[in-house]
């Protein structure tokens, strides 16, 4: 059997800044899609804050729409605390969840996205306000052959816990272990870095604007993960 490639990003922050600002999000969303098709991926990782806010004008929601819809592969997509699931919802009114090949948590699952062809299931918890939260499901029996989990928030060793104790969304080593994931792609940070004690694979992918890469998962007798670099159009 061939490897899964998967390409995980996070935190593009789409709003409606100048093209070359980096809360603009667009060049960024632009160049991982390039990123994808130059590494044939098979899925997609949007591991939350694709949007900078849930007051994005109409005419960013379709730019970013209309990329998305040219992806020519699925799409996945994490809520994050700055792109909530709040009503009115930004993924329906960018016609976003229109899409038949972009999946968002929250709307067309609520925990677990099959894809059977490739034998890997992903999970997600989204946010749905900008109320603290975990970020995790409570774990789950593995339902196929590649287990990959997205997650939303902030990572804190046991030796920063109690001094990082009152920020929000916090992931702990253990809520990472528990997931007993293949790959665990995770948003909020801007700079990518891997995450817990390595009991699993956790990372940060960063933002495409500030890491000017995006992280290539490749799923088979063995997983590996590899930073790959963006270029700008």
């Amino acid at each position: 059997m061939r490897d899964i490639v998967l390409i995980h990003t996070s935190d593009v922050h789409v709003d409606d800044a100048d093209g070359d600002g980096y809360h603009s999000g667009t060049p960024g969303l632009r160049a991982v899609l390039h990123a994808a098709a130059e590494v044939n991926a098979d899925v997609i990782l949007l591991a939350g804050d694709t949007f900078d806010n849930p007051r994005v004008k109409p005419a960013a929601l379709h730019a970013a729409a209309d990329l998305l819809a040219g992806a020519g592969r699925p799409v996945v997509m994490l809520p994050g605390n700055h792109d909530p699931l709040l009503d009115p919802c930004i993924f329906r009114r960018s016609g976003i969840a229109d899409l038949p090949h972009v999946q968002v948590f929250g709307i067309h699952a609520p925990e677990v996205i099959a894809f059977e062809a490739l034998s890997l299931e992903i999970s997600g918890k989204p946010h749905v306000s900008f109320e603290d939260m975990a970020p995790f499901h409570a774990p789950r029996a593995r339902g196929a052959r590649f287990h990959v989990v997205m997650a939303h928030g902030h990572y804190v060793p046991p030796e920063e816990w109690a001094d990082q104790a009152h920020r929000s969304w916090l992931i702990s080593n253990d809520a990472l272990a528990e997931t007993g994931a293949d790959y665990i792609a995770l948003g909020h940070w801007d700079r990518p870095t891997p995450a817990g004690d390595g009991r699993v694979r956790a990372y940060y992918s960063g933002s495409p604007k500030l890491a000017k890469t995006a992280n290539v998962i490749r799923l088979g007798d063995a997983v590996t993960v590899e930073r790959h670099g963006l270029r700008w159009s």
